[in-house]
């Protein structure tokens, strides 16, 4: 009596479990078709991202501009296509567009010191300078950083801007302390001690910049400012 019983409680556990078994088949084979499905687009979405990179590289710049949005419409948590995109809409002078683009590549990835370089760049083009800078001092707190001399030159820019000239000077020498050949933060320290009233030290930068790099365009600007100040260039 008891085996029958036994028997009988296997059957109907045999039963109810059949169609939950087949159910789990179903959802496995469809999470199996859903990933594949996502690594499908996100292979057409390199594709795009590659042909955009060729339109840009040719300067077909409304073609590789489409070609990046569909891109992100593919893959839309790609931090690289939302940098990408922020780049192109700084070069065409959109800085609050690229500011949206860096900053959602921010939030998916806030270990990119990059990231925050770029939003800083976006800051200053609308005159933010503040904000810009508080931008620029968080790329360089990460020890990733590869371009630091940038941050700081660019912060020295900023200090510029907002009628500080001790501060930029510190700043431009610390991207000399790091890139001493650096041109523009030679021409940069110089403003910053013009702007200063250090004039004999302004005169000594602007002499780096024009002869560090005769072609650069540093260069042409520094011998402007050594006439304005009396120097023959």
């Amino acid at each position: 009596m008891k085996a029958n019983r036994a028997g009988t409680l296997l059957s109907r556990l045999d039963a109810a479990l059949g169609p939950l078994l087949v159910i789990a088949a179903l959802l496995l084979l469809s999470g199996c078709a859903a990933k594949r499905d996502e690594e499908v687009r996100k292979l057409q979405a390199r594709a795009t991202y590659e042909q955009a990179v060729r339109n840009l590289s040719e300067n077909r710049l409304a073609l590789g501009m489409a070609a990046l949005k569909e891109a992100l419409q593919l893959d839309p948590e790609n931090v690289q296509y939302h940098n990408a995109l922020g780049l192109v809409l700084l070069n065409l002078g959109r800085p609050v567009d690229a500011q949206a683009e860096f900053q959602t590549a921010i939030d998916l990835d806030k270990t990119s010191p990059d990231l925050q370089h770029n939003l800083g760049i976006a800051l200053a083009q609308q005159n933010r300078f503040d904000d810009a800078i508080a931008a620029y001092k968080k790329a360089l707190t990460f020890p990733t950083y590869t371009t630091p001399e940038v941050a700081y030159y660019n912060m020295g820019e900023a200090y510029i801007h907002l009628g500080k000239p001790l501060e930029a000077q510190e700043s431009f020498r610390a991207a000399l302390q790091l890139e001493p050949t650096m041109v523009a933060a030679h021409y940069g320290l110089g403003l910053a001690l013009s702007q200063g009233g250090r004039r004999d030290e302004a005169r000594a930068a602007f002499r780096q910049a024009r002869d560090l790099d005769p072609a650069s365009p540093f260069s042409e600007l520094a011998k402007n400012a050594l006439k304005q100040l009396g120097d023959g260039g």
